[in-house]
């Protein structure tokens, strides 16, 4: 059956995101704190399927993450111990590792390390920038760079038929 998250879809027939405000705000404060020391940071994003097409995200997850400042610019470091238990304790609450967020300094766009070192790497995830480390967030939430993982290792601007609710 397609559609069901242990498919080979995924989450490809995916339309609608629906993110509730909890989930929002603790993704922007996170981001604004790590932002006024000069950092990106990076959130995952939790939740369940209503129905084939429609994914609810529950859950803000703020995994243990080294941010740092490099020659070629910032990154953020997750690892594996740290990936696994924010899909552990997803797991725990019937949820999906669905949606990764994180900040860009200046404009919001999916950089070469974001398509190639990606957190979650369910098709049809969702990925999401948000720029000048979210100091103006929410604000206008058309200035965020929203994007799909429409295969393995290329991430796509999200179609204009991916609907995206906010309760």
């Amino acid at each position: 059956m397609t559609g069901e998250t242990g498919s080979i879809r995924g989450l490809l027939d995916v339309r609608t995101f629906i993110i509730q405000r909890d989930v929002v705000i603790t993704t922007i404060e996170f981001l604004k704190e790590v932002g006024t020391q000069g950092y990106e940071g990076f959130v995952l994003w939790a939740g369940r399927m209503d129905n084939s097409e429609c994914l609810k995200f529950t859950t803000a997850v703020i995994p243990e993450q080294d941010a740092m400042m490099t020659d070629d610019g910032l990154l953020v470091v997750v690892d594996g111990s740290a990936l696994f238990k924010a899909n552990k304790s997803a797991h725990e609450r019937s949820e999906i590792l669905a949606g990764q967020v994180h900040s860009h300094p200046t404009s919001a766009y999916h950089s070469s390390t974001d398509d190639q070192y990606p957190l979650v790497t369910l098709l049809g995830a969702l990925s999401v920038v948000i720029p000048d480390f979210a100091k103006d967030a929410p604000g206008d939430v058309e200035a965020w760079a929203w994007y799909r993982l429409a295969d393995y290792g290329l991430w796509e601007p999200a179609a204009p038929t991916t609907r995206v609710i906010f309760e």
